[in-house]
C-alpha cells in the first residue's frame, strides 16, 4: 500500500507508517525533508494560490500501483492544492485521510478553508472520484489518549492515527476465525474509524460521524481465550447486537498472541458530514 503525506500535518502521520514494511511513502511539502520520495511544493501565500500554481506531480507518482491512502489537514493552506494533485493519480484506488483540526484553535480563513476542502473531498467521495474519504477529528483523538502532554500531544495524535489503520489493514489482509456477513453499502464512501474497548463495549470513533449506516469491527482476541472460553460466543453476539442502531453490523474475530482483547472499526455512511 502507498502512503502520501501533504503538508506537515499530513507528512508527519505519513511519517509514522515507516516503522512499518508494508508500505512506500511519498511527502509532499513546502519544508524539505529527508526522503528519496519528497516533493518539494514551492510556498505560496494562499489557499488559491496553491491550487493556481500545482506543478505536475506525475511523473512522481509514476510508480505508485494499487491503493493510496492521502493525508492531508482540511485547514492548511496547502490543502487548496489538493484537488489538483488528486487529478493527477492515474489507475489507483485514493482513499483521503482528512485530518480536521480543533476549530477552536482557528482563525476566520482557516474555518472558511476547513469546509471548503471538506464539502468538496466528500462530494469527490461520493460521486466516485475517490475510494473513500476518512474523517479524522484531532479533538476526537486526542480525548481517546490517556498521559497526554502538550509537548508529545501531536506525535501522540498521529502515532494513534497510523497505528489504528495499520491494525485495520493487517486485519483487512488476515483470515478470521470468525465472521458475520454485512451488506457492504458500496455508495457509503464518507467514512472514519476507531478504537473499540471490548471489556466495556465502547466505541471511540475517531470523529462523530451523523447517520451511520454501517459498521464492520474487527476484533483481536487472546488465543487461549478462543480456546476455553466458552461463554464468549454469547458474550460477542450480545455486544454486537447492542450496536444494531448504529446501522448495519458485522464483525470479524482474529487470534492474538497479546493477553488483552484489540479491538478496532470503520463507520460508514453516504451523508455528507458538516
Amino acid at each position: 500500500m502507498n502512503i502520501v503525506g501533504i503538508g506537515q500535518c499530513g507528512c508527519n502521520i505519513a511519517k509514522c507508517f515507516e516503522q512499518y514494511p508494508q508500505y512506500k511513502i511519498y511527502y509532499i511539502n513546502t519544508e524539505k525533508m529527508e526522503s528519496k520520495n519528497f516533493f518539494h511544493f514551492e510556498r505560496q501565500v494562499s489557499h488559491e494560490n496553491y491550487e493556481g500554481s500545482c506543478p505536475d506531480m506525475s511523473g512522481f507518482f509514476k510508480d505508485i500501483k494499487g491503493e493510496v491512502i492521502f493525508f492531508m489537514s482540511s485547514s492548511g493552506a496547502i490543502s487548496g492544492s489538493s484537488l489538483r494533485i488528486l487529478e493527477q493519480f492515474s489507475g489507483v484506488e485514493v482513499t483521503v485521510a482528512l485530518i480536521i483540526p480543533d476549530l477552536v484553535g482557528l482563525g476566520k480563513i482557516q474555518k472558511l478553508q476547513n469546509r471548503a476542502v471538506s464539502g468538496v473531498l466528500q462530494e469527490y467521495a461520493r460521486s466516485g472520484l475517490l475510494k473513500k474519504i476518512m474523517l479524522i477529528s484531532s479533538l476526537n483523538v486526542e480525548e481517546i489518549i490517556p498521559d497526554m502532554t502538550l509537548m508529545n500531544k501531536y506525535d501522540k495524535i498521529n502515532e494513534t492515527i497510523s497505528y489504528t489503520l495499520h491494525m485495520i489493514n493487517i486485519f483487512h489482509n488476515q483470515k478470521p476465525v470468525f465472521s458475520t456477513k454485512h451488506s457492504d453499502l458500496q455508495h457509503a464512501t464518507i467514512s472514519t474509524v476507531g478504537i473499540y474497548d471490548f471489556e466495556k463495549n465502547i466505541d471511540k470513533m475517531f470523529f462523530s460521524l451523523d447517520n451511520c449506516k454501517e459498521v464492520g469491527y474487527y476484533i483481536s482476541i487472546p488465543e487461549k481465550t478462543l480456546e476455553t472460553d466458552i461463554s464468549l460466543n454469547k458474550d460477542l453476539k450480545e455486544k454486537m447486537n447492542s450496536k444494531e442502531d448504529v446501522g448495519d453490523v458485522s464483525y470479524s474475530v482474529y487470534p492474538s498472541e497479546y493477553e488483552h482483547v484489540l479491538g478496532f472499526a470503520v463507520y460508514k455512511t453516504f451523508f455528507v458530514q458538516e
